[in-house]
């Protein structure tokens, strides 16, 4: 996200075929690192967006998928599911969430790694109308990568996603309170404050990140109903405004 400059035009390109010059091929395949919450599938959309407007991409939209798109549980099963993915991805993005899932540490028989014998050959296949992007927690995903000799070479751009800050989380939950006409009391946002505070300084890596704010946000809403249930009449004061009770205490 903060390094998409990374990627490629498509002005040098055209410039060098306008000039009868060879067209060095661009990898564009990635890997995205980081914990839940942290935009992996928004920036990956804005990507096949990117390569669209570029000319690198047709189309540019994205297919999201995960191990259970693309393993099945029986012989001969796998590559038919990996190629529909890859067909409904081409010129576009395949984004594959929780890659790592792939290649379980326990089963050395697993049809994960046929699926990643025939995404290969097939990222191979449409190299021209397909990017694939594998995301997951980086110990995981390094993992991943090293499963297979050919992984590391076709995915050579990598992102870090860090983790929001306790102000960044407060700007995402203070979003999601302005589309919906709410408002925080001055004693419910001191409130809010410490608890993504004392959340981020705990956090592990299941930490939700932008998704820790959208659920405490729909916290404070069914908290709010529930104590306005008490009232007789209802002003659009009250049906607007979030208050310190109304913010969850764990």
């Amino acid at each position: 996200h903060r390094d998409l400059h990374s990627f490629p035009t498509r002005r040098s390109s055209d410039l060098r075929a306008s000039l009868g010059m060879k067209i060095p091929p661009v990898a564009l395949h990635s890997v995205f690192t980081g914990r839940p919450g942290t935009g992996k599938t928004t920036v990956a959309r804005l990507i096949g967006q990117i390569l669209a407007a570029q000319g690198f991409l047709r189309s540019g939209h994205l297919v999201e998928t995960d191990r259970s798109g693309l393993v099945a549980g029986f012989v001969g099963q796998t590559a038919p599911k990996v190629d529909e993915m890859v067909s409904q991805a081409l010129d576009g993005v395949l984004f594959i969430d929780e890659a790592y899932t792939l290649v379980p540490e326990t089963s050395a028989n697993d049809f994960g790694r046929e699926a990643i014998d025939t995404l290969l050959k097939r990222m191979e296949d449409y190299r021209d109308r397909l990017v694939v992007i594998v995301a997951g927690y980086p110990d995981e995903m390094n993992r991943f990568l090293e499963s297979n000799p050919g992984l590391a070479s076709r995915f050579s751009r990598r992102f870090q996603f860090d983790d929001f800050s306790p102000e960044e989380l407060e700007a995402i939950f203070r979003r999601f309170a302005g589309e919906t006409g709410m408002t925080l009391t001055d004693s419910a946002l001191a409130k809010l404050r410490v608890y993504l505070r004392v959340a981020y300084d705990r956090r592990d890596k299941y930490f939700g990140n932008a998704r820790l704010a959208r659920n405490l946000f729909e916290r404070a809403l069914e908290n709010q109903a529930n104590r306005l249930s008490a009232y007789p009449d209802l002003t659009q004061s009250l049906l607007s405004t979030i208050e310190e009770s109304d913010l969850p205490n764990d």
